[in-house]
């Protein structure tokens, strides 16, 4: 596992392979505080001496995966917590909005954040204060409408009755455009590859979470709907953090073509509207199933299953959201096959050893998150997903890689495919059982697809270069 880490760390520098054409600026506008962009004397020895270019993209690397440990730890403390302190019903409502505010998240970081970290990084590299001034003004325009969208959603189910969930949305119409904020801030610090800043915006947001959803506890004010808004606050709160600090390290420069913007993000960013939106279903859709067929308590009894399992899943994603450009770099070299073989045990292990704590602890753990409210039958076939996540992630980075973003899409419209014609059945038939049964081969069958196209893509791969030589 270690030999494996320390590949992919040596690999872990910035390439251009795969870009879209003309993303790149010319120059540079980032102010000399200490950052990639304004010390070529660093870039240089980075470039030329493997020992500290292993030394100084593993702390860039580390940072990133300590910021996304940061985020994913906090949503998994509140979303035992609130597991415990909310009702199964209200909990269960709470799910179902947040599965929602997940479907709205994937669409936002099409268009925003993943153009962004392309030409925020190349082509607006000049004009970044105005580009990303430019985003924002997009963002709150278009989380006006989602904020009207969901107070229509949230008043319709009031209207009919359905209190929880009615209150759920409510609390989404304020918690989505202000979480989706922190996202795109988030993402900024990338732009200047400084991922501390997005840490130290996730350790803020930690705090802030935490200390609100408890001082609603206390004074007896935490709802499903009150829950959504601590997480909107604390999102705000935070990514204002983070967008101070990254503009403090940028010039101010002239504006950029909004008409120009428009046309790029929505060129790069329409496939991976398609493919984001594809992959939220096999992961997200029985929490909308769930409370149509059985109510909010099965779709209670799954979450608090899930988060269980989360802790692994967030580890190896973050991780393997460092596998792209570790396996573009691999592939120049001709060790693409080889790198990747050695990044599935990096999240093979640990996946593998978190699925036998949860045979064998999986009831113990169970009951001292939650006590008595919510059982541990099934977790032992969630806990199996981490594994399949692992040879996912893998795989799927290893057709980005290769460039065959459309094999991604693929798997998932697949994947999505089957969520629906087979887990509507299921959970309409079994319920809760159902549900997992889905989740679970819905993922079996993904991670086999990745797991065929990837060993295919790398093989292929690794004759090209041996016969290139």
């Amino acid at each position: 596992m270690g030999t494996g880490f320390l590949d992919l760390a040596l690999h872990l520098r910035p390439v251009g392979h795969g870009m879209p054409p003309n993303a790149y600026g010319s120059g540079s506008v980032y102010r000399n505080s200490g950052s990639e962009q304004a010390s070529g004397g660093e870039a240089a020895m980075v470039e030329n001496s493997s020992p500290e270019r292993l030394i100084h993209w593993a702390k860039k690397g580390g940072l990133a995966v300590l910021d996304q440990g940061l985020f994913a730890g906090t949503n998994f403390l509140v979303g035992v917590l609130l597991a415990r302190w909310l009702e199964p019903a209200a909990y269960g409502a709470f799910s179902a909005a947040y599965a929602v505010f997940l479907l709205v998240g994937t669409l936002h970081t099409a268009l925003w954040t993943e153009p962004m970290l392309v030409y925020g990084s190349g082509r607006f590299q000049e004009q970044y204060a105005t580009y990303q001034r430019l985003l924002l003004s997009r963002h709150w325009r278009v989380s006006l409408l989602c904020f009207v969208a969901f107070v229509a959603v949230g008043s319709g189910f009031i209207a009919s009755g359905s209190w929880s969930l009615g209150v759920s949305f409510l609390g989404l119409a304020v918690a989505a455009p202000l979480n989706l904020y922190l996202w795109l801030m988030r993402r900024s610090a990338y732009v200047l590859l400084e991922p501390h800043l997005a840490a130290y915006g996730g350790a803020f947001y930690l705090v802030l979470f935490l200390g609100a959803s408890w001082g609603l506890l206390r004074w007896g004010w935490l709802n499903e709907g009150s829950a959504l808004l601590a997480m909107g606050l604390a999102g705000q709160a935070s990514g204002y953090l983070i967008q101070r600090s990254v503009r403090a390290r940028v010039e101010e420069t002239a504006p950029v073509a909004s008409a120009e913007v428009r046309a790029l993000h929505w060129s790069y960013g329409r496939w991976a509207l398609v493919a984001g939106g594809l992959s939220w279903v096999p992961g997200n859709i029985y929490f909308v199933l769930l409370p149509a067929f059985h109510g909010l308590e099965a779709a209670a009894a799954l979450k608090a299953l899930l988060n269980v399992v989360m802790p692994v899943l967030h580890f190896n994603g973050a991780l393997a959201g460092l596998f792209v450009p570790a396996f573009v770099r691999a592939k120049a070299l001709g060790r693409l096959f080889s790198t990747a073989l050695r990044a599935l045990w990096v999240l093979l292990v640990p996946a593998l050893a978190y699925w036998l704590f949860l045979l064998f602890a999986g009831r113990s753990l169970m009951g001292w998150l939650y006590g008595e409210k919510y059982g541990s039958s099934g977790l032992a076939w969630l806990g199996f997903i981490a594994i399949t996540a692992a040879v996912t992630n893998t795989f799927e980075a290893v057709l980005r890689a290769v460039e065959r973003p459309d094999q991604v899409a693929l798997v998932y419209a697949i994947a999505a495919l089957a969520s629906v014609l087979v887990g509507v059945g299921l959970v309409y038939l079994a319920g809760f059982e159902g549900a997992i049964l889905a989740m679970t081969g819905v993922n079996v069958v993904s991670a086999l697809l990745f797991a065929v196209l990837g060993f295919r893509e790398g093989r292929k791969d690794a004759r090209s270069t041996s016969h290139s030589r």
